[in-house]
């Protein structure tokens, strides 16, 4: 593992979800050992879930090696381009392969070469990220032929494929082609953290501290742990990637500024600076009084329950029991 990576494994922070995830994906390859048909598994959330970040850790616990007789790609992690087409991604899968003829021949001559190299390579698990390309963007329209292509390459592969893409879109596909989708029977889902029951708003306070941790600085911010919890609720939506971007910056403010900890006066700047314009959230999260928070929360509640999401409950509700 070079440098690079060992540094983005020691960044990140492998809460409970994440690490039921991997153990997913991991039953997914010990049932195709064992039953000998590809289990397959289908990921979604939305953007900034962690999706990316999550199957990319899990590659990295299987990097790529040097045997005596060839290469050696245990797990292989691609992206799905965009626009895509058959011909396109056949010619990246093998690109990515390390296949140095990668986009010349015939189709058919591509997809031999393509499961060829995936055996020799001795691949057990083929992750494809951002799998909703196969949306097209202009029309909406699911791009059949791909979906067919996949199908038949996983047939002829017997290699399980873990698919990842934006909540709802992977479903979509897979709903429009009954063949591919009785090969993807674990759907899951990377959702961000709610405060709908006291196991979960406990499982984002927990990711609060590991974030402070990783980003070596604390927060001291004078409130009531429960008022602190729901205004960082308020300003992430609970999603990740918010959440690692607002710390992130705000330690890096306070190195600038040399303090030591990180104030609610730098939250403050820090999500106005980087997520206030992404989230068309109303400024001042960090000094708005409490009870505007938590009419916003619930804004946001009734939203995402009309949306079909999961709903969350009044922050008093679960927080003060």
């Amino acid at each position: 593992m070079t440098a690079q990576k060992k540094l983005e494994q020691n960044r990140l922070i492998r809460y409970p979800r994440f690490n039921e995830l991997h153990e997913d994906i991991l039953l997914c390859q010990e049932v195709t050992a064992q039953a000998g048909e590809p289990s397959c598994m289908v990921l979604e959330g939305v953007t900034g879930a962690g999706k990316s970040t999550l199957v990319k850790a899990y590659a990295a616990n299987y990097p790529r090696y040097e045997a005596e007789d060839g290469t050696r790609i245990p797990i292989f992690y691609a992206e799905t381009p965009s626009p895509v087409t058959v011909k396109g991604i056949s010619s990246h899968l093998l690109a990515e392969l390390g296949d140095p003829a990668a986009h010349r021949g015939t189709l058919q001559n591509m997809n031999a070469r393509l499961i060829y190299y995936l055996r020799i390579c001795e691949v057990q698990l083929v992750i494809l990220d951002d799998f909703h390309h196969l949306i097209d963007s202009e029309t909406n329209r699911i791009l059949a032929k791909v979906s067919d292509w996949l199908k038949v390459l996983i047939k002829e592969t017997g290699i399980p494929f873990l698919v990842v893409g934006i909540e709802d879109s992977v479903e979509r596909i897979l709903k429009a082609n009954q063949q591919l989708s009785r090969l993807f029977a674990v759907r899951e889902k990377l959702l961000p953290f709610s405060l709908s029951s006291e196991a979960e708003a406990k499982d984002f306070k927990r990711f609060l501290e590991f974030a402070q941790v990783k980003v070596d600085k604390r927060i001291q911010h004078g409130l009531s742990q429960d008022e602190f919890v729901s205004r960082m609720f308020f300003a992430t939506e609970g999603v990740v990637a918010n959440i690692m971007n607002l710390v992130r910056f705000a330690a890096l403010l306070c190195e600038k500024r040399q303090e030591a900890v990180i104030t609610l006066e730098v939250l403050d700047l820090a999500f106005n600076k980087r997520l206030q314009r992404h989230l068309d959230k109303p400024p001042n999260p960090f000094s708005t009084p409490l009870e505007n928070i938590l009419v916003g929360l619930s804004g946001e509640s009734n939203q995402k329950t009309n949306q079909g999401h999961r709903r969350t409950r009044s922050v008093n509700e679960v927080l003060t029991k």
